[in-house]
């Protein structure tokens, strides 16, 4: 069984279910389009 902290992180933000996402898809994003300064 793994333990609760290595499902759960503590993240930025008074609600980190809703900072931690954002945080994750912007870094996968950056890391696929290195070039990009923006996304609309």
């Amino acid at each position: 069984m793994e333990s609760i902290k290595s499902i759960f992180r503590i993240g930025n933000g008074p609600s980190s279910s809703h900072t931690m996402g954002p945080k994750i898809a912007a870094t996968q994003f950056k890391e696929r389009m290195p070039d990009a300064c923006s996304f609309k």
